[in-house]
């Protein structure tokens, strides 16, 4: 396979697709752009075969060129806010900033004003537009109470040539996590597909009909009742982390839609359980933070790494349990 790209045009050489369907053969291709989307810009005569129109159940030959065209965004709809940007790193392609805890990232059901989103359109003109109207400029993406690096790319070829290191699990990503319990072995594989809840679509779960998973954790810090975790994805599904750890008994403390809102310590000590009901006291949200990305600039070849800080919650968080070891005798 080969392929070149210019401004809003993309154009592939079909090798080992024989046979496969116009639109199926694309949305492997371009990972940065959704199935619905590619479908409708071909249904729209925006793909072409040998430089003919063809429609979305069009089967490929071996060699055949696939020239797709990505029309100029729509007038953004997003009303520029003014709200405070932690930008860890800047080129002339990408940007990365420190996101914090609390914001939606794009609009979205019941979301549309104060995303993420909102801060980039008034930080920069200067978007992407592969990610659709509502998505300006966003490669990947955070769920609402995580906090931690976030890449942008300034435009449509920075963000496609990035998306498609995404694709191919060449980024490297790593989070930090604080957990109930300490996982054992201290460090280790969790190799678990992952898909739709079977009993509420709205969730993740460990499932055999779910997608090929991976995540690797090494535990940094055991402290009573809590550890903190390292982990690198080596594949990105939706809630992976949070999902993954919570299979193997060890959810995110305060995350309330995979692990318990508040643990039963009723079991435990009286000096156990009031350390765990600060702990709950003290937790506003899921403590999970990107700390980590790493990947070989699409441009200049150079390897780059954005480190995100640890959060204050997290470091507080740390604190006391730290205070508590000691007081304790540990």
């Amino acid at each position: 396979m080969s392929n070149t790209q210019s401004k809003n045009e993309l154009v592939f050489r079909v090798d080992e697709a024989e046979g496969l369907r116009l639109d199926s053969y694309l949305s492997q291709k371009i990972d940065s752009i959704s199935r619905s989307k590619i479908h409708q810009l071909i249904q729209n005569g925006e793909a072409l075969v040998n430089s003919a129109v063809a429609k979305p159940s069009h089967r490929l030959k071996n060699d055949d060129i696939v020239t797709i065209h990505i029309p100029p965004p729509e007038p953004l709809e997003i009303t520029p806010e003014d709200m405070p940007l932690s930008i860890l790193y800047e080129d002339e392609h990408y940007f990365a900033l420190n996101k914090p805890s609390g914001i939606v990232v794009h609009p979205g059901a019941g979301n549309f004003e104060g995303t993420l989103v909102s801060g980039l359109v008034n930080y920069t003109n200067q978007l992407s537009s592969l990610g659709g109207v509502l998505r300006p400029g966003l490669v990947h993406r955070l769920d609402k109470d995580t906090t931690g690096v976030l890449i942008v790319a300034k435009n449509d070829e920075a963000h496609w040539k990035l998306g498609q290191q995404f694709a191919g699990r060449k980024v490297y990503k790593e989070y930090r996590a604080l957990v109930w319990g300490t996982p054992e072995p201290l460090q280790g594989v969790i190799e678990q597909p992952i898909g739709r809840s079977a009993a509420d679509r709205k969730k993740f779960a460990v499932t055999d009909s779910g997608k090929f998973s991976r995540s690797r954790y090494e535990v940094l810090n055991s402290y009573c009742l809590i550890s903190a975790v390292k982990v690198i994805l080596e594949t990105g599904r939706t809630h992976q982390i949070r999902v993954h750890l919570n299979y193997i008994g060890h959810p995110v403390v305060g995350d309330v839609v995979y692990g318990a809102k508040k643990r039963r310590f009723s079991m435990l000590e009286k000096r156990y359980y009031d350390l765990g009901n600060q702990v709950v006291a003290q937790t506003k949200r899921q403590m999970l933070h990107a700390y980590c990305l790493r990947f070989q600039h699409p441009f200049s070849g150079k390897e780059i790494q954005i480190i995100a800080p640890l959060p204050d919650d997290f470091i507080r968080l740390e604190e006391l349990l730290q205070n508590w070891d000691k007081s304790d005798g540990y």
